[in-house]
């Protein structure tokens, strides 16, 4: 479990899979996720995906995001963390629409920052952001990340190619940030 001031972080387990599918077939949290390209999720799909997000595997950590009073709002990530090269890729989604814009997101990126670099001792986490996301972009730039790249028409969602954008923060970097989560 990782910790906030407003949220825990617990790892996924199997019955998370019913909330998920639930914020995933809301069309407007769908349509934040690179995943939004409006190919149809069954239960199915989601039930076997949360399942294996809740077995240990050491190139992954994932996690359910609690709010303090209990409430799931959301999922957050690190994965392909390399061991060798000192780096992991960063997610997260805010599924619950009534907690967007409270800065859940930016605290839970500075728990998932301190995890990464003060207990994983990474040296480097990177995203990738669809560019027509501009409050996930915010979220990052506040975080200490910084753009690294372009991917042009990356994906193809809700009838139209967008742009992803490659993020990333150094350990160094995010020592210099004034602390989110704390």
């Amino acid at each position: 479990m990782l910790y906030g001031k407003r949220v825990t972080l617990r790892p996924v387990i199997e019955e998370d899979w019913e909330l998920r599918y639930e914020w995933l077939i809301d069309p407007v949290v769908n349509q934040t996720l690179p995943s939004g390209s409006g190919m149809p999720l069954t239960p199915e799909v989601v039930r076997e995906r949360t399942r294996r997000y809740a077995q240990a595997d050491q190139s992954a950590a994932y996690f359910t995001i609690i709010r303090e009073d209990g409430i799931p709002i959301g999922n957050t990530q690190l994965f392909n963390i390399h061991p060798w090269s000192k780096h992991a890729e960063f997610g997260i989604w805010i599924g619950d629409k009534k907690v967007w814009g409270k800065g859940y997101a930016t605290e839970v990126t500075g728990v998932v920052l301190d995890f990464a670099f003060e207990r994983l001792n990474l040296h480097k986490v990177y995203l990738t952001v669809d560019a027509d996301n501009p409050g996930a972009i915010r979220t990052y730039e506040k975080s200490g990340f910084n753009k690294d790249g372009i991917l042009r028409d990356e994906v193809y969602k809700n009838g139209q190619y967008v742009d992803r954008i490659l993020m990333s923060i150094l350990k160094h970097e995010y020592r210099k940030q004034p602390k989110c989560s704390k």
